[in-house]
């Protein structure tokens, strides 16, 4: 019976080499059951066939349940033949493995960590069991948002393959690979840009131009030179690609379809949004046919196209394509899921721009609630919310309404975000024009005065958002009788915004016409 099951393992060897885990899953079942009964449950060859069956059982797409199994086999193995022996930071290592790909990415990180710094004592730092344990603890610091410090575990990783396997090893490329990544995630997408062009370079000459890791690189590389700001240059990179991938792996494969939907989102930045529109749509059906109608994939896609269509300048399409979205969120992942709360936000935010406020208000007020109880009455999003249904209170005519609503939205912005976050002085900014248009003008004026002197210490004295509540602060001021100092801060801004904008931009030329009407009111005086 013994020899038999010999047999048997070798037979459940050859299946799982097939590519049937499913199948390898089953006999490696019965295996165990057996040997546990002959051989008994602590013999090293029940021990091995309990570590392959939940091998298979994780290759089998069973990965939450193979990581109780390696668990329990870790456990058995460190008892049984000691903590250090490499069969139990083995199964350890799997584990912390399945454990991440399960979605636990701070439990894997901290099982990855406490592996890599067993090996390293038993097996030495340079050993590449050790090294493939950092690697592991670097990729799901990665995917905890902690870059930074996946980025200096990576780059020992790197040093370390480099060093034992060399520079242009595949597994050293693959480590290179995934720190250039976590550099530009920790914020330093120059550097990241400059790391892939060397990666990409290695992987074209020791792989080919047209291996599948060569592509990603390629496409990462793309990625980080959009996070620079070179909207253009990502888009020459993923017209490469795009054409690559389509050619070595097809135009309906998943990496073929990223790589189109990335394309689409970098034309967006490059202001391109009605080429956007177009290709996020294309992107979108396609999802749909190869991944299915309500795969994420297709979904986010689809959440794109609307708001590049709304982007483009036509907020009643975008209203329809975004109520239709978040209908089918509700029913695939309910409607309190923040996705579908992401999709009804956005329904509402283009109802109101296609010059429906009432509407948009009767849209939002249960988005804020429902925002209120998924995610909590602070979350950013829950606070987005309330600014957009106090902005479309007072468009649908209840401007005391609105003053009132943004006097709170920007009270608990200042709390939860701080004085100085962006969206806070966007409140504070709307919270004064709303104040101006109850008529208390010399509120208003000051309100504005406040935000200007915040925006200009934060985001300075140039920048698109200073000058809009430089306008406001000036027109308030004249609005309360103080006609003089508005024609001076108004020439002021003129020439600013000329010299910064142009003299003919929209935004200048508004300055101007409000500079000379103030100034004729000077005038009749």
């Amino acid at each position: 019976m013994v020899d038999d099951l010999a047999v048997r393992r070798a037979r459940a060897e050859a299946v799982a080499g097939s590519g049937d885990h499913a199948g390898a899953v089953e006999l490696f079942a019965e295996i165990v059951e057996d040997s546990c009964r002959l051989l008994g449950p602590d013999h090293p060859d029940t021990l091995l066939a309990r570590h392959r069956h939940a091998d298979c059982l994780d290759d089998a797409g069973g990965t939450a349940e193979a990581a109780g199994l390696h668990a329990a086999v870790a456990a058995d193995r460190a008892r049984v033949l000691g903590p250090d022996h490499p069969d139990a930071l083995l199964s350890r290592h799997l584990h912390a493995y399945c454990t991440g790909e399960s979605g636990d990415h701070e439990l894997a990180a901290r099982l990855h960590a406490a592996v890599a710094a067993d090996r390293d004592r038993v097996l030495g730092a340079g050993h590449l069991d050790a090294l493939l344990s950092h690697a592991e603890h670097a990729y799901f610091l990665g995917l905890t948002d902690r870059a930074a410090e996946a980025a200096r575990v990576g780059a020992a990783v790197v040093a370390g393959r480099g060093r034992v396997l060399g520079a242009e090893h595949p597994e050293t490329l693959t480590s290179r690979h995934n720190h250039a990544s976590h550099v530009g995630d920790a914020g330093d997408a120059e550097e990241a840009v400059r790391l892939y062009a060397l990666v990409v370079e290695a992987r074209a000459r020791v792989l080919g131009p047209d291996h599948p890791e060569t592509l990603m690189s390629r496409h990462n590389q793309a990625f980080y030179v959009s996070a620079t700001g070179d909207s253009e240059g990502a888009v020459v990179l993923y017209d490469g690609v795009v054409r690559d991938r389509s050619r070595v792996l097809g135009p309906d494969h998943p990496h073929t379809l990223l790589s189109r939907h990335n394309r689409a989102d970098s034309l967006d930045d490059a202001g391109r949004t009605r080429e956007a529109a177009d290709l996020h749509a294309a992107v979108a059906a396609d999802r749909a046919r190869v991944l299915g109608p309500d795969h994420p994939d297709t979904l986010l896609s689809r959440h794109l196209h609307a708001h590049c269509v709304g982007a483009s300048g036509d907020p009643g399409r975008a209203a329809g394509l975004y109520g239709a979205l978040a209908a089918d969120r509700a029913r695939i992942a309910g409607p309190g899921h923040p996705e579908t709360l992401a999709g009804r936000h956005a329904h509402a935010l283009y109802v109101g721009r296609s010059e429906a406020p009432d509407e948009a208000v009767r849209l939002f007020v249960p988005v804020v609630e429902d925002r209120v109880r998924v995610l909590g009455p602070d979350h950013p999003d829950t606070l987005l919310s309330r600014h957009e249904h106090a902005f479309h209170v007072g468009e649908a005519g209840d401007e005391d309404g609105a003053a009132l609503l943004f006097a709170f939205v920007v009270q608990d912005r200042m709390r939860v975000l701080g004085a100085d976050h962006p969206h806070t002085l966007v409140s504070r900014s709307e919270h004064a024009r709303w104040v101006g248009l109850t008529g208390r003008t010399l509120t208003a004026r000051d309100l504005h005065a406040g935000v200007v002197e915040d925006r200009t210490r934060v985001l300075g004295v140039d920048h698109p958002d200073t000058f809009v509540s430089r306008h406001l602060h000036a027109t308030s001021a004249g609005d309360a009788g103080e006609v003089e100092e508005a024609v001076r801060l108004l020439a002021a801004l003129v020439v600013d915004r000329a010299w910064v904008l142009g003299a003919d931009h929209p935004e200048t030329r508004a300055s101007r016409h409000a500079h000379e009407r103030f100034a004729e009111r000077l005038d009749l005086r």
